[in-house]
């Protein structure tokens, strides 16, 4: 979340200081900003919608300053809502309570200006770091789901035949071990990038890009949701691929939003239907398309479709869950890689989700 315009609530109770906060926030750009005269107004207001900060004036008619702060607090988190106190400079006493009340910071009257939008950009800052941490824990989690189910669907199945007493085939035991192994290190990169981040103390997704053949990455892709395919009798198709579609891209990542697709298809789709990959190369762009002949979209979804939480028209075909946060990820993850994602309707039947990368170019050396 980028706080592009963010929504400030000023509670003052005086109209000429009202007024002169206003004033100076809009010369700043901050142009969002929302106006209560008293401690119930403010309140209302919070319920109403919750303002990403709060200038919060001590001094209020009915309902104290100090009330409605220990009222927010009930509800919100000092990082959820911030709130900045507007206090006389003779007021340490209740600057002191304010503090231990949870207030974030404050300022005393007569405002130094630069100061203050010195402090609300901190406390904005801080609000956002903490959603985006928030968001990639988020992600994380939901991509760790898949190679976990793959695990536990690999080892299921083993531990039938086994106890049943039936033969494990040489090829067949080979084929599991090495997708058991593919999802273990596809979660230890995810594992590894959350400690990065936590340790870095930037909770946002950095990339680490290198040349990927394209064929590689859809044969992996597709090894790994096979027996989930098999299992609800839907076909896994490649089409020919170009044998040099080299893009520039952070494996894992991609892998991530592929792995959204072709889950996403086997989800909607039902016995008898078909998947299909195809990469398409063009002059400065290679495409990767997924096919399915699954119920299609309603026209409806498509400015839906990479909102978070959000519930589409269609639903699994096998009790399957969604949560609503795998299309939106995707976006953010193919967006960090300057591409473009998106889906269609096919003319038959179906629909296919595509994204576009650009292609890896050798750079000149100087």
């Amino acid at each position: 979340m980028l706080f592009n315009c963010p929504d400030i609530l000023i509670v003052e109770d005086n109209a000429l200081n009202r007024d002169i906060i206003t004033k100076h926030l809009k010369s700043r750009k901050f142009t969002n900003l929302r106006i209560a005269k008293d401690g119930q107004q403010a309140l209302d207001e919070v319920a109403l919608k919750q303002p990403d900060l709060i200038l919060l004036d001590i001094m209020l008619p009915e309902i104290m300053g100090l009330q409605v702060l220990h009222t927010l607090r009930q509800q919100f988190s000092m990082v959820d809502l911030p709130v900045i106190m507007v206090t006389a400079i003779d007021e340490d006493q209740r600057i002191v309570r304010a503090l231990e009340l949870g207030a974030n910071d404050y300022v005393t009257k007569p405002i130094n200006f630069p100061i203050l939008m010195a402090r609300i950009q901190t406390q904005l800052s801080l609000k956002q770091l903490s959603t985006l941490n928030t968001e990639f824990l988020t992600t994380a989690s939901h991509d760790l789901r898949k190679p976990l189910a793959v695990i536990q669907d690999i080892t299921n199945q083993a531990r039938h035949k086994l106890a049943a007493g039936q033969h494990y085939a040489d090829d067949l035991l080979m084929q599991d071990l090495s997708l058991i192994n593919q999802s273990a290190s596809y979660m230890q990169n995810i594992a590894e990038c959350v400690l990065n981040m936590q340790a870095s103390g930037f909770a946002q997704i950095r990339l680490t890009k290198v040349p990927i053949n394209t064929e590689n990455l859809v044969n992996e892709v597709i090894e790994r949701h096979r027996k989930r395919a098999n299992e609800k009798q839907i076909s896994l198709i490649t089409k020919t691929m170009p044998t040099k579609a080299i893009i520039e891209a952070d494996r894992s990542r991609i892998l991530q939003v592929l792995d959204n697709f072709i889950g996403n298809a086997i989800k909607f789709c039902s016995a008898g239907d078909s998947i299909t990959l195809e990469v398409i190369q063009a002059e400065d762009s290679i495409s990767i398309e997924v096919q399915d002949t699954g119920p299609g979209l309603e026209d409806s979804d498509f400015d839906r479709l990479f909102t978070k939480n959000v519930e589409l028209s269609n639903k699994p075909t096998d009790g399957e869950s969604s949560n609503g946060l795998g299309l939106p990820i995707c976006k953010q993850l193919v967006d960090l890689h300057e591409g473009t994602i998106g889906a269609r309707n096919n003319d038959e039947k179906g629909a296919t989700f595509w994204l576009r990368l650009p292609i890896f170019k050798l750079k000149s050396v100087d």
